[in-house]
């Protein structure tokens, strides 16, 4: 194997990437479908695929009320050992193009448009829009310039003779929602592994980079995780003017997300990286109308990232957290109780409340308790309603938990003011080969082996970073304490198992080391998303051509 697989590979990208980005593919609508018969029609064309109909595919998303699948391609070569190339298809919509809409998925006719508008861009904008080293629009970053070299590369790999090993492509749905592709796309490799004899040996993502330093890339070996918990706050219902008699869930909530939101102790750190610090993605109250009552309930969730901890600390941390704020509040209203009984001449006596804060298992276990049998068929019946408000768009997969507590309620003879908290999906583990304990020699630093070539062939520095904090698919390429972490999602995560899983022991049994090898990409999700042409046409394919070649001990000669 030469270096002749890259030779004119920058009009074969070029081919491959602009009908890509013109196919229509926004997150969680039926447009996902379209990037399916864009693969097909790709794959059908190649001879190599054309000959071998058992090596490429779609593969169904099980219960998809979209209908979606994973779409996947085996060059077959000798040997086990197989290097996994993934990406997404899936983009955001193109609600903040406003009336550019027409030109979202059109990179050229996009670019004219931004001309005429850029005295409102920013300057660093403006200066990339008439460097014409950049290409714009939805998706050309996140990630159908990865997706385009992977199969640019891919279909070189068909071509050749003698192959040794095997490359798998993988292109899913809905990675910008809740990754319900990347979810089966782990039982597709668990059952190609079964069928071809295959040994992973690595996965490869290629999401764009978003760098600190304008002139060093960036290479991933791992990927942030994310849990989403879901707080909800009941107080205890009283008249607006006789406000020491009740208890506001509001006033609760507005403490635990001021103890919450950016809290430090919540996020992970290991020498030169963090986890982003959580921050809350919602919040409510139950009121569906107005009256001079204070609400009964609050609610809300928010996003904590993770580097090392399990969801297990993460709930915990949380509930001290809550009840450290409960005393807080019952603190300061029996202060300022007093003072208003003494300004009115009236005795005073500690108001009745007591912090209490339960998790979600902890409250249907309450439930069951009290009404048994009862209460376990009158679940499932809820359980079943819960799940097709959110297949029919009735609620969302995070807000149709504050559904379910309340549905519980109704079995709950306590009915004093409490926290209720819980985990909503998704949940992304989080994976670095620095925690791999027994990785492959061949696999070790390599990294550093992609830095020293590209300072080699393009006189380009890179650095390595342990998580890439963007939130990735390969949160699922990695695991092996399947068992804890399915203990402690079960119960404390209402839909788990029901209308959201992960096969967690497929994981485990497939598990492999990870890289994120990119281009460069800026304004991800925003109307002035781009890519660098030099990175897309040119450097990333040659650097995602020496990693798999160095990894599959093909001949080089760079």
């Amino acid at each position: 194997m030469t270096d002749e697989i890259q030779v004119n590979i920058e009009k074969e990208i070029e081919d491959i990437f602009y009908p890509m980005v013109k196919v229509r593919s926004d997150t969680n609508t039926v447009h996902e479908k379209k990037m399916e018969y864009f693969f097909m029609d790709f794959f059908g064309q190649l001879d190599y695929f054309r000959k071998n109909k058992e090596l490429y595919g779609n593969y169904p998303i099980k219960g998809d009320s979209l209908n979606r699948s994973v779409f996947w391609g085996l060059v077959k070569g000798d040997g086990a050992d197989t290097i996994v190339l993934i990406n997404h298809n899936d983009v955001v919509d193109i609600e903040d193009f406003k009336t550019l809409k027409a030109y979202a998925y059109s990179p050229r006719e996009l670019e004219v448009q931004l001309q005429k508008i850029k005295g409102k861009l920013s300057a660093e904008v403006q200066e990339d829009l008439g460097s014409g080293q950049y290409i714009f629009g939805r998706g050309t970053a996140d990630m159908k310039a990865g997706a385009s070299i992977q199969l640019s590369l891919l279909k070189r790999y068909s071509s050749m003779k003698n192959v040794k090993g095997n490359i798998l492509f993988l292109s899913v749905p809905d990675e910008e929602n809740i990754s319900a592709g990347m979810r089966s796309a782990v039982e597709l490799l668990d059952n190609l592994k079964q069928k071809f004899h295959l040994h992973y040996v690595i996965t490869i993502n290629s999401e764009p980079h978003q760098r600190i330093d304008k002139d060093t890339g960036i290479i991933y070996e791992g990927s942030v995780g994310k849990l989403m918990p879901f707080i909800y706050v009941r107080g205890s219902l009283s008249h607006a003017g006789k406000v020491f008699e009740g208890f506001n869930p509001v006033s609760l909530l507005s403490i635990i997300i001021n103890k919450t939101n950016l809290n430090l102790e919540l996020s992970d750190f290991i020498p030169g990286e963090a986890s982003p610090p959580p921050t809350w993605l919602s919040i409510r109250d139950s009121k569906t109308h107005y009256d001079v009552s204070m609400p009964l309930s609050a609610c809300g969730y928010l996003s904590v990232l993770t580097l090392n901890k399990e969801p297990s600390e993460v709930l915990t941390k949380i509930k001290e957290t809550c009840h450290e704020a409960f005393v807080e509040l019952i603190e300061d209203m029996n202060v300022k109780y007093k003072i208003f009984a003494e300004r009115k001449n009236k005795s005073f006596a500690p108001l009745p409340w007591e912090a209490k804060v339960v998790t979600y298992k902890e409250l249907y276990d309450e439930a069951y308790d009290n009404y048994g049998s009862k209460f376990l068929k009158d679940y499932k019946l809820i359980l079943e309603e819960a799940e097709r408000k959110v297949k029919a768009g009735e609620r969302s997969i995070a807000d149709v938990n504050f559904y379910l507590v309340e549905e519980i309620y109704n079995y709950i003879d306590d009915l004093a003011p409490r926290v209720v908290i819980g985990l909503a999906p998704p949940y992304y583990p989080n994976v670095s080969n620095i925690n791999i304990k027994n990785l492959e020699d061949r696999c070790k630093d390599i990294s550093r082996k992609i830095m020293d070539f590209s300072r080699e062939i393009f006189g380009q520095p890179y650095i390595k970073e342990n998580y890439f904090t963007g939130i990735s698919d390969l949160s699922y390429t990695y695991i092996e304490n399947a068992d804890a972490v399915a203990s402690s999602l079960e119960g404390n995560m209402p839909l788990y198992g029901a209308l959201y899983s992960i096969p967690l022991d497929k994981i485990q049994n497939i598990s492999m080391p990870c890289l994120n090898i990119g281009p460069w990409g800026k304004d991800i999700h925003k109307l002035t998303e781009r890519v660098l042409k030099e990175d897309l046409f040119y450097k990333t394919p040659r650097i995602l051509h020496y990693v798999i070649s160095l990894l599959l001990q093909w001949q080089r000669n760079y």
